[in-house]
């Protein structure tokens, strides 16, 4: 696996640079990040499949693959097509969608993956439109059994799921760890549903 190479980086620096909101971040994620990433997709059962949204240059997905995770049970969204080409190419026993998150119920259908007990996300939650943020959590939700978790990073201080929209969707919150020595310093959270919470959104617009 090694490290990531500079064509990689330049690569993703295009990306970036074509479209810095939807990237979120001008480099893939640091190895400190990722391995935090890939330390809290855990107790996974053969048949249970791990999700990734925003697959990007495949940072994650090589740590995941690297912890354990089966690349035959692992599907990665990137609605960035150079991006999931370069996937492909990349990660050939991977299925990798290219299309967007608010959609992932129906591309986990279409592909007969699941079912799903983690769910990775490198999706820039805080610079979405709040309507698309929560869509694409209902979305991750509903795709995930009542014992699933998402994985979430963020380069925010706080939460990147507000109080309101938490209480919403009827799901808890705990912070991970810091990856300091990321450029920028990362934070990942794990969200998981409240027991006996219900399914249906009810977040604050």
């Amino acid at each position: 696996m090694g490290l990531r190479t500079a064509r990689e980086e330049i690569f993703f620096l295009s990306r970036w640079l074509r479209s810095p909101l939807k990237t979120g971040s001008v480099r893939p994620s640091g190895r400190d990040l990722t391995r935090l990433i890939a330390g809290a997709v855990i107790d996974l059962e053969a048949e249970e499949w791990v999700v990734e949204l925003g697959g990007g240059t495949g940072a994650v997905t090589r740590a995941l693959i690297e912890n354990g995770v089966a690349p035959d049970r692992m599907v990665v969204l990137e609605r960035d097509r150079a991006l999931s080409d370069w996937l492909r190419r990349a990660f050939p026993e991977v299925t990798i969608v290219t299309g967007d998150a608010e959609h992932l119920r129906r591309h986990l259908a279409a592909h007969n993956a699941g079912p799903v007990r983690r769910i990775v996300s490198s999706l820039p939650l805080l610079s979405l439109p709040r309507t698309q943020r929560n869509a694409i959590l209902t979305e991750v939700f509903s795709a995930l059994g009542q014992d699933g978790t998402l994985i979430q990073y963020s380069y925010g201080p706080t939460c990147p799921v507000s109080r309101a929209l938490r209480s919403g969707l009827g799901i808890n919150a705990r912070a991970v760890g810091t990856a300091w020595r990321n450029l920028p310093p990362a934070r990942v959270w794990e969200f998981e549903k409240k027991r006996n919470a219900g399914s249906g959104a009810r977040y604050a617009a």
